[in-house]
């Protein structure tokens, strides 16, 4: 499986965890003035207070720390080389306007909220030195026409095991324990299936779903993400 492959599916994994956790995902691309793209964010995620999905037998992640107001997420999955830190795009500090753009994307804040957010967001995606920090980074909670909302800049690492000594972000023990409580019970559920056509999910998570059913049966827990690409990849080449 090529190193493109294994990030495609990291960010499917990303995606497919914060849609179990009740979000609303979708990419977005951030055009330039010089009519280029400068940049891409992997994921856009937003969750409204009144999710409910109690026939699934399971809440959402604790470890998302999700509050309940409106919940936005701005994402972004790094690999195991990568550094821990957000693109430049955003974080950059010789202009706001990536972020200007992104957050009028949203249609959530008005024109006069956007400077002052987008430079509070600007300061919360900054690398900082020796930061140990055991919460998510958050705006401040912003009156809307649409009722109170946060906005949190989240890294995925879907490769990497533990936290260790960094900021916190999503790991694969995160991931992978969260998807396997939503997708493999041991158990019938009495209002939820769990065995039908895993097409329905669609392209984007239709693999990773599989991977996951077909060892619901078995209870055999994916212990690392390089388990998982291989059991996709071995059933690509069938």
């Amino acid at each position: 499986m090529t190193d493109k492959e294994k990030s495609t599916i990291q960010e499917q994994l990303a995606t497919l965890y914060l849609r179990l956790n009740g979000y609303f995902t979708t990419g977005y691309i951030i055009h330039s003035d010089e009519k280029k793209i400068e940049g891409e964010l992997d994921i856009l995620a937003v969750r409204f207070p009144l999710h409910n999905q109690y026939y699934t037998e399971h809440n959402s992640s604790k470890f998302l720390e999700i509050s309940s107001n409106i919940d936005i997420i701005i994402a972004e999955v790094k690999s195991k080389g990568q550094p821990l830190q957000f693109n430049h795009c955003l974080k950059q500090k010789e202009t706001l306007e990536p972020l200007q753009k992104l957050l009028r994307w949203t249609g959530v804040l008005a024109d006069d909220k956007i400077d002052d957010i987008a430079t509070e967001l600007n300061s919360l995606v900054q690398t900082k030195e020796n930061s140990q920090l055991q919460s998510f980074r958050s705006t401040k909670f912003i009156e809307t026409n649409f009722g109170k909302i946060a906005i949190r800049p989240i890294l995925f690492s879907p490769e990497k095991i533990n936290i260790n000594n960094a900021d916190k972000f999503i790991n694969w023990t995160e991931i992978n324990d969260f998807v396997w409580l939503c997708l493999c019970p041991e158990d019938i559920r009495e209002k939820c299936g769990t065995r039908y056509d895993f097409t329905a999910w669609g392209q984007s998570f239709n693999e990773i779903v599989r991977a996951y059913k077909d060892r619901q049966i078995s209870q055999t827990k994916f212990e690392t993400i390089t388990e998982l690409y291989k059991y996709i990849e071995d059933k690509r080449l069938k």
